[in-house]
This record gives C-alpha cells, structure tokens and sequence, in this order.
C-alpha cells in the first residue's frame, strides 16, 4: 500500500543551554523522555527540517583552509605559513594577506632574520569586485630588502596538502595528496633577481570554502546516503559511498546560516529502528569537520581567543523539525484459535486444567 502518515507534530529545538552536560551548541544532545518518538509495526520514523536559523559565527578562513607550508628542495628543510583567521571583504585583501604571510615564511626559511618583503603588482586589484573585470586569479611580487637567498633554479616552492585543509580552494592552486611529497608545487614561485620573487596562483580564487553546513542526526540508522568525502575528509576513499547521518544542509550567507523548507520533503531523514528517546543535532562543515576545526578536533571553540564558543559562546542554533509516523503497510499477525476446556466451568480452576491433552484434575501441581 502507498504511505501514510498517521501521525505528525513539531519538535522545536534550541541549542544554546542543554541538560546534558556533554551538550554543546553545535553538538546538541536532546534527550526526549517521556515524549519518545515510537511507531508500531508497519510504520516508521521520518524526521524532517522546516527551519533552521544561527549566526555565522565562524570566519571565512579559519583553520581547516588556511595552512600551506613552505619548501626548500635543495635541504628538504620546510615552513609553515597560515592565512589570517578572519573573514576578506574581497578578494585583493586575501591576495595581500597571502603575500604578507608568505613573505614571512620565505624569511623564517631561509633565516633571512630582521629582512622584509615588499608587495608589489598585486592582483587582482583593490578596484576589482567580486563580479569585476578581472579573472580572480592572484599574483604579486614579493621584493626583498636583501638578497632572498634563492636560486636561480627555484629552490623554494610552496606546498597545499589536502590533509592540511583547503587553502589550495581559497588561493588556487594544487593541492598535494601526498604527505610525504616535497617536490610538487602547489603555485608557481619564480625567482625575477636576488631580491625579487614572482608569485603566480593557478585557479581564480574565493573567499570562503564553506558554502554550506550540514546538520547530521548522529547514531540514529536511516536510509539516507552520501559520498565518501562528505564522511571524512582523507582522499583515500576505498567506496564512492556510505550510510549517512545527514539531515540537511544550510547555505551560508554573510551574517546567518539560515534555512525555510519550501515543499516540506527537501531534506528528510526515514529512520530505521522503531523509537528514538536521544536525538544528537550535529553541525559540521563538508568534509564532516566540526566548524572552524580539524577533524575530529575536541575543542569548543571555531572562532576568536576564547575557549567555550559553543558552550558558553554563541555557537549555537535554532531549528524546526517536523516528525511524521508514517504508515507503510498494514501487519497481518497470525491469530491462534484458543484451546477448547474439557472440564466443566464449575472445576474450571488452576488445578482442573487439561494438561497435554489429559485432564488434571487432582494429579497435583507439576504432574
């Protein structure tokens, strides 16, 4: 027979103080209680998003995409350079973080001590919007205020690893799968003079690589599916895909992470088992990384100096999510005809009861 909800109510959530001690604002542990989600034989669980509302309290670049690392091939000695933790208003103020931030490994490298770097022809330009006449490829030349000590065949390259993150996404350029290779350069560092480097990204760049959040309905099975990268972020993948806890996902704007369902069935979730009493609300980035955090990170904060962002910060959401018990099929249970008494009703007692097949009436308990 085709579905049929039996049953639908709401259930409103606010994540921002829980009872459970080991809840947090992006890890939500709601312990349901005498309001458990049950259905019977025939039917099951479907739990879907309506509204999902939280400030965007984490910033563009943060951790998991700013991090590359500097090489030097000729002693295989490395750097590691990070981006500012913070948000870009384009994409020339990204261009000009990277070149200072570069600049200041190369020097660290090649222990080039009180020596600084000048940015020059940096592009894409201060003048240039994000839908500009422009390519949004970045470029620059770095002038030192003394030799740079590289050589003419280019002993220096900069390096992106995808265990380190996706700052090859914000910058453009070629991320290295490998952890052991230090040869593959990720953008093209070319040596002008002796004080003079020319940096040349690959790809147009972009702000941020979190376009969406995703919230996960975490240890509860369902049928939903989703690519290997969106379960964890290692390029060894040996399935394209695994069971998901994926709820939904919510677009990321400027200020709010926000999300009204349309036709009510966008983002679903049909649970396997037959009673829900915990429901653990989840949010993580798209390669299932706690937000602003490494994989697998314990920390509660994803943004600023403190460190209790989502347990006593504001990291933390609102939603909606509407529960339908829902009628698959009609359970036809085997009824069995009751034993027919050989006795009169007047001996009908615990001790005037037929026995396989034979009376035992004043035989005694157990015979």
């Amino acid at each position: 027979m085709a579905e049929n909800i039996v049953n639908s109510y709401n259930l409103f959530v606010d994540s921002s103080t829980g009872r459970d001690n080991a809840s947090k604002g992006d890890n939500y542990h709601l312990h349901l209680g005498n309001a458990g989600i049950t259905c019977e034989s025939g039917q099951y669980i479907r739990l879907t998003l309506n509204n999902f509302t939280m400030h965007k309290t984490f910033t563009d670049v943060n951790t998991n995409n700013s991090k590359f690392v500097v090489q030097d091939t000729s002693n295989v000695s490395t750097q590691t350079g990070n981006l500012t933790h913070r948000n870009n208003i384009s994409l020339n103020a990204l261009a000009s973080d990277f070149a200072t931030q570069l600049g200041t490994a190369i020097i660290a490298l090649k222990g080039l001590g009180a020596a600084t770097f000048t940015t020059g022809a940096l592009e894409p330009s201060s003048t240039t919007s994000i839908g500009g006449n422009s390519d949004h490829i970045i470029s620059f030349t770095l002038t030192c205020s003394t030799n740079h000590n590289i050589d003419s065949t280019g002993d220096v390259i900069c390096q992106m690893y995808s265990a380190d993150g996706d700052a090859y996404e914000l910058l453009g350029g070629n991320r290295v799968n490998s952890s052991t290779d230090n040869t593959t350069p990720s953008i093209t560092i070319t040596r002008t003079n002796a004080t003079v480097l020319t940096v040349q990204c690959l790809y147009p760049a972009q702000r941020h690589s979190t376009s969406f959040i995703y919230l996960r309905g975490t240890g509860v099975p369902n049928t939903s599916i989703e690519s290997t990268s969106l379960a964890h972020p290692s390029e060894d993948h040996r399935t394209d895909t695994v069971d998901s806890d994926i709820l939904a996902r919510i677009e990321v704007d400027v200020e709010y992470c926000n999300y009204e369902a349309q036709s009510g069935r966008e983002y679903f979730m049909n649970i396997k088992q037959k009673q829900i009493n915990t429901l653990s609300l989840r949010l993580t980035d798209a390669k299932n990384r706690p937000l602003g955090r490494v994989f697998g990170s314990s920390t509660n904060t994803s943004a600023g100096t403190g460190t209790e962002q989502s347990t006593l910060g504001n990291l933390s959401f609102s939603a909606v999510i509407r529960v339908d018990i829902v009628q698959q099929r009609q359970v036809k249970e085997l009824e069995t005809k009751p034993l027919t008494h050989t006795t009169a009703a007047r001996f009908d007692n615990v001790l005037a009861q037929p026995k396989f097949g034979r009376d035992a009436y004043g035989s005694g308990v157990g015979r």
